[in-house]
């Protein structure tokens, strides 16, 4: 075990080339090649870490056509090979986490009136959140109208449809807390991103992320390119890898202080991502699958999940009138018990909570 944690944060060889697109965050021209990516057969693309920042993005970045047409795509592909029984005990899973997300600010005395949640996903993160603090009005955005539609049908959600590069100057100041979960790791411009959220939150609002572990996100790509010297396929879209003190700094500069911050879900460190140079762990090779074969022949094979919320929530421990049965067993199922800062570039998971103080 103490061997494991020597050699962090981790380190990439490769090839100082100039830039086609500056760093995000911190405009440097110049940057290290670890991999090169084929997004389905939009676009090919450099992985490149800053020297200067620690931040890893595409060059050149995906631009908003070509990430809605890999995004549908894969939205397709995934409905395709997930079967209505994972997606219910997704959305029960996701459920279980907002009630323990919900708790935790109520247990601070944060009582949240608007949020906004980026890229909801099913909605049931957020419904979870409610189900703790029912008073709350909740307001979803995202690019895919359906992932819209299904929020509004089972949550009556508020929705925008829209990307968190983009403010409307009708949400500022109008946010007491912001959740991204699994959604930093997707936009195009994390520095413009993050100052939105800090528009849309009130001073003293709070901003909620999870974002995978960068160094360990990348590592699959990063091994394709270093043993085999060919690109490597993306799928979904992740364009940022965070550096774990990069992110934080990034926070700060643009009116944040921590809350929580911590990396979890360390299994997957133990596999040896982020650590062994071995084909195994290695992203499969890009064969430029043909994100218009999903999009223009499969749409319409996709069967439409007909499940109700009130099925999903059919369980013996959620319960509205012991609402701390509830906590108690989502608490068994998704407490972190162990946390580590994110600084060491360790564990699958970051997980953050930062407050806007100006």
């Amino acid at each position: 075990m103490k061997n494991m944690f020597i050699n962090t944060p981790l380190s990439f060889k490769g090839e100082l080339l100039p830039r086609e697109e500056n760093c995000r965050i911190c405009h440097e021209k110049k940057g290290i090649r670890i991999g090169i990516v084929d997004y389905w057969d939009i676009k090919t693309c450099n992985i490149i870490l800053c020297e200067k920042c620690s931040h890893i993005q595409l060059d050149p970045m995906l631009t908003e056509e070509e990430t809605n047409r890999g995004c549908y795509a894969y939205y397709i592909e995934e409905s395709l090979r997930t079967g209505e029984n994972e997606q219910f005990k997704n959305c029960l899973r996701n459920f279980r986490r907002g009630v323990v997300f919900g708790w935790m600010l109520k247990s601070r005395r944060i009582s949240p009136r608007n949020i906004l949640e980026l890229g909801p996903g099913s909605g049931y993160f957020a419904a979870g959140l409610q189900f703790v603090i029912p008073t709350v009005q909740i307001t979803v955005m995202d690019i895919n109208k359906e992932v819209l539609d299904f929020n509004q049908e089972h949550h009556h959600f508020e929705t925008i449809r829209s990307i968190p590069d983009i403010l409307q100057t009708t949400y500022q100041d109008k946010f007491d807390l912001v959740i991204a979960r699994d959604i930093l790791e997707h936009v195009t411009d994390i520095s413009k991103v993050i100052e939105n959220v800090n528009a849309c939150l009130k001073t003293g609002g709070l901003f909620h992320f999870i974002t995978p572990n960068g160094y360990e996100d990348i590592w699959k790509h990063y091994l394709t390119f270093k043993l085999k010297s060919v690109s490597s396929e993306l799928l979904i879209n992740h364009v940022n890898y965070f550096d774990g003190k990069g992110l934080k700094d990034l926070l700060i500069q643009r009116g944040f202080r921590r809350v929580d911050y911590y990396t979890h879900t360390i299994k997957t460190t133990f596999r040896g991502q982020g650590r062994k140079e071995t084909r195994k762990l290695m992203s499969p090779v890009s064969k430029k699958m043909k994100a218009a074969l999903y999009t223009e022949r499969k749409a319409d094979d996709i069967k439409r999940i007909e499940f109700k919320k009130v099925e999903i929530l059919k369980k013996w421990y959620i319960r509205p009138n012991a609402k701390w049965i509830t906590w108690l067993y989502s608490l068994s199922h998704h407490f972190s018990v162990i946390r580590i800062s994110p600084m060491r570039n360790i564990g699958h998971e970051i997980y953050g909570v930062f407050e806007k103080i100006k």
